[in-house]
């Protein structure tokens, strides 16, 4: 694995440790989708159930793949190896979790989302608001809207390439 991939992979960790204790369990996950579904202001929705949903499994699968002491506990390096393997099963495994968050954020359900609802998502998943607003803009390419084809390509581009060269495949949850 290149060094962009592991750099990549450290800051998704990061993310992911919500409690900041190192290691990545179940509580991390139910700790972030509180965050996220507060920030949407959708806790007891049927977006909100889906987006639970879709990080329950994404947790059990990353759990089963990773978890190699069988402690339900997931280190760096468990994460790190993983991930290794995310090309994969990117459209079963992470992919429906990223389109969960999409219709969450697309708050009217036009198919697009705009960079309040973004920044709000991303500043509650843990990457600073003004991080949160320049990927947008990125993304975006500066349109004002987001749509769920250009957050899955964004997304498949931070898991799975490594091209230094590709600057939009890190652009995802702000500066590395």
């Amino acid at each position: 694995m290149g060094a962009l991939l592991d750099q990549k992979y450290e800051k998704l960790f990061a993310l992911l440790d919500t409690n900041g204790d190192g290691v990545i369990g179940e509580d991390d996950f139910e700790l972030m989708a509180g965050r996220v579904l507060n920030a949407a202001a959708e806790e007891k929705t049927a977006k909100g159930e889906k987006y639970t949903d879709e990080m329950r499994n994404y947790w059990r699968a990353l759990r089963d793949t990773a978890d190699a002491n069988e402690d339900g506990r997931i280190s760096k390096d468990e994460f790190r190896q993983a991930l290794r393997h995310v090309s994969d099963t990117f459209d079963t495994l992470v992919g429906p979790l990223y389109q969960a968050g999409f219709h969450l954020a697309d708050r009217d359900d036009d198919g697009l989302v705009g960079r309040e609802d973004f920044v709000a998502v991303l500043a509650a998943i843990g990457v600073p608001a003004p991080e949160a607003g320049a990927s947008f803009d990125r993304l975006t390419e500066q349109s004002g809207q987001l749509t769920k084809d250009q957050l899955m390509t964004a997304a498949t581009r931070y898991y799975c390439h490594e091209d230094p060269a590709d600057s939009a495949s890190h652009l995802l949850f702000g500066a590395l």
